[in-house]
């Protein structure tokens, strides 16, 4: 019996883990699908650490692509944002840079985000992608995320 506890609990774990984008264009990058998880820094943090800013998950992935693959992530993002509730974008030179997308709510009923940010340096580009949970407003992600002036 407590076997089958143990399994089941981590298979809960894991489910909660991978299906934290559930839904979105952006998912397979946070599952290495795009770029290899080895090439990016990745950090998940859930629980009491964040609920001073009003969240309960916060996964970020952060690398370093040529203009390729910042396209097909730049598309993944813009297709997310089609169906954001709210959102606030920049581009420079035609390309996405900075975008904070209001998602619709998860099945829990917890306010979902997602924010980006892509900067060109010397034909390379520097990617960060977060997905955050909880009952934040888009305002306080906006300066959380530290929004630069162009």
């Amino acid at each position: 019996m407590k076997r089958i506890i143990l399994t089941a609990a981590i298979l809960l774990s894991i489910c909660l883990h991978a299906s934290a984008q559930e839904g979105l264009f952006v998912e397979g990058l946070f599952e290495g699908e795009i770029v290899p998880r080895t090439e990016m820094k990745q950090t998940f943090i859930r629980g009491e650490s964040l609920k001073p800013y009003k969240l309960d998950t916060f996964k970020s992935i952060s690398f370093t692509a040529d203009v390729q693959t910042y396209h097909k992530v730049e598309t993944l993002v813009l297709q997310d944002a089609e169906a954001s509730m709210d959102k606030s974008t920049d581009f420079v030179g035609g390309h996405l840079t900075y975008a904070v997308l209001s998602l619709p709510r998860s099945n829990s009923g917890r306010n979902r985000y997602l924010c980006f940010r892509a900067r060109e340096d010397q034909g390379k580009w520097l990617i960060t992608v977060i997905y955050l949970r909880g009952q934040a407003a888009i305002d306080d992600l906006n300066r959380m995320f530290n929004k630069r002036e162009k």
